[in-house]
């Protein structure tokens, strides 16, 4: 059968298979050029990110110098801990408390009248049976665990004055609780908490003397805010140099320095009732 005959009977045939090959051929180069596309951006924006990332990368030695300062600062900070933090007593504190709160808060502050205000006493030395809490009743955890803070200052203030000799220590006060929220205080200074306790002290300029050093112990160390001596001699109502075992009277303020180096929001870890 020639050629001419074929395309007679299937002209038809023939002519819509070429036109269906010219459409996918035609389609399937529109979608590859798509993406090859596609392809070309998504190389483009690899070698952009590696250009960053090269732009980024330390030069050598500025890791190790990075280091090094790091450790120099973490050194830094455990010496200033060291010699300045303010460490609460164990009991001065909500930490590892598994009963009630409460309970532990007023158990303290019996135990502070009995050990320190009622040997005081027996010295014949004054302790306000209040301890500086006037007429404070903490009613959270929070409360409770910076009074309780305030009371280990207290009690070291007290020992430090008995061991000196002082002839009183009065009237105390422990500075009132921020009322401002724990996320507003940490804003502020998440690293570090202070607590002031401020005191009257009378004795002789030697007890008075005692009494200041005994409350500079690492660990122990209380920073001096304010202070201001005055001579109980002399003209009513003048200040004078004292030389001599005259007795004075020491207007004290110190503060703790508790410190967080994780400036994490500080809760008391208190266990089940």
């Amino acid at each position: 059968m020639k050629f001419e005959d074929i395309w007679q009977e299937n002209k038809g045939f023939i002519l819509g298979l070429l036109g269906g090959l010219i459409v996918f051929f035609t389609a399937y180069a529109i979608i590859d050029g798509s993406k090859a596309a596609d392809v070309r951006s998504n190389l483009a924006r690899v070698a952009s990110s590696e250009r960053r990332e090269r732009g980024m990368r330390l030069q050598a030695g500025e890791l190790q110098g990075i280091q090094r300062r790091r450790e120099e600062l973490s050194q830094d900070l455990g010496r200033l801990e060291k010699e300045l933090a303010f460490r609460p007593a164990p009991g001065f504190t909500l930490t590892g408390v598994t009963r009630s709160p409460d309970i532990h808060f007023n158990e303290t502050v019996q135990r502070l009248l009995v050990e320190v205000v009622e040997p005081a006493a027996a010295l014949d030395i004054r302790i306000p049976a209040d301890l500086g809490l006037g007429d404070v009743t903490p009613r959270t955890n929070e409360e409770r665990e910076w009074y309780l803070n305030g009371l280990d200052v207290v009690n070291r203030i007290c020992i430090a004055g008995m061991a000196g000799g002082v002839e009183a220590i009065e009237p105390i006060r422990i500075a009132r609780v921020s009322k401002k929220s724990r996320r507003e205080r940490n804003e502020v200074d998440p690293y570090l908490r202070s607590l002031t306790v401020s005191f009257s002290a009378r004795g002789t300029p030697v007890a008075i003397d005692r009494l200041i050093r005994g409350l500079q112990i690492p660990g122990q160390r209380l920073v001096i805010e304010k202070a201001r001596i005055q001579s109980l001699d002399g003209l009513a109502g003048k200040q004078k140099i004292f030389v001599d075992e005259s007795l004075v009277v020491l207007d004290l303020t110190v503060k703790a320095l508790l410190l967080d180096a994780e400036g994490a929001p500080r809760t008391p870890p208190v266990g089940r009732m």
